[in-house]
């Protein structure tokens, strides 16, 4: 919607500058946008730590110039929501703390969120260190240190454990004002699981129908973009994309991840090894697993 009144806005990652031209704009908007710096310059010296953290929050200062301008132009628009969906130890909690910029839950294998877990993130320049507020029943909101966030988390995943329904679809919510993220919410969903066959395993796969009714309810809610993240360790399957095509067929309002990338660059010892890769014959793979066009990878 913004389009309408934006003729454009081009960045120039060189520069680390966004210009903008524009008709009928608010005195003062012009100058707010002028100054909104996406990407920040580094003068030829290495992408240090501080850097990236300072081209992070020129980046979430610019996104929070974008929401003001769009309340000058009346035309506001939402903050994206994204629902993250991807196998157990596919790197899927890793991802999303690295949009966070900060480590809230813990990482590892096996089922460490037994509920979703929906995160309003909020750009706010004061908080240098992140403060995250758990919002219970009515709406109430209390602030956590995320020590006290993580116990929590672990608390419910550890009752959870101990009854019979070992999953619930209730989300855990929790708003965070911090310096180095963007306008946005996350929901992260439990991690997917492959059961193995046979009645030794028959509790896992009780868990595994579970998980998949309670993910596929969430990926029904069209106002969510889907982020679905692959294991390329096992690309020629593609389970997760299979289950999340289950229901976006087309993929229309899916964004594919290809996680850990680094395992397959050892097999690259030649250019026709990346052309296999990259563009599989029929008999063995699809052509059309990477989407047709450019991918994301973690």
């Amino acid at each position: 919607g913004i389009a309408t009144s934006l003729d454009f806005v081009e960045v120039d990652t060189g520069a680390g500058l966004a210009s903008a031209e524009r008709e009928n704009v608010r005195p003062g908007s012009e100058a707010r946008l002028r100054n909104s710096n996406i990407i920040g310059n580094s003068n030829g010296s290495t992408y240090s730590n501080m850097f990236v953290r300072s081209g992070n929050e020129r980046l979430y200062e610019a996104y929070n110039e974008l929401h003001s301008l769009a309340q000058d132009f009346r035309k506001p628009f939402d903050a994206p929501a994204i629902l993250v969906v991807g196998h157990q130890t596919d790197g899927k909690s890793a991802l999303v703390e690295a949009l966070m910029g900060f480590q809230f839950n813990h990482v590892g294998g096996g089922t460490k969120t037994r509920r979703p877990i929906t995160l309003h993130m909020k750009y706010n320049s004061a908080c240098i260190e992140p403060h995250c507020f758990l919002i219970m029943e009515g709406a109430v909101e209390t602030e956590v240190t995320l020590e006290e966030l993580q116990e929590y988390i672990e608390s419910e995943n550890r009752r959870l454990e101990a009854e019979h329904d070992k999953f619930w679809a209730k989300e855990i919510v929790v708003r965070i004002e911090y310096k180095y993220c963007p306008n946005l919410t996350i929901i992260d969903t439990p991690g997917l699981i492959s059961a193995a066959p046979g009645r030794r395993n028959a509790s896992q796969q009780q868990a595994q129908k579970q998980v998949e009714a309670l993910v596929r309810s969430k990926m029904e809610q069209r106002e969510y973009i889907v982020l679905c993240l692959e294991d390329t360790a096992d690309w020629g399957n593609a389970t997760t994309r299979k289950f999340v095509m289950q229901v976006d067929p087309n993929l229309e309002r899916t964004v594919i991840v290809s996680t850990k990338l680094d395992t397959r660059i050892p097999q690259f010892a030649r250019g026709a090894d990346v052309e296999l890769f990259l563009h599989p014959p029929a008999r063995l793979l699809e052509s059309t697993i990477l989407g047709g066009a450019a991918f994301f990878t973690s």
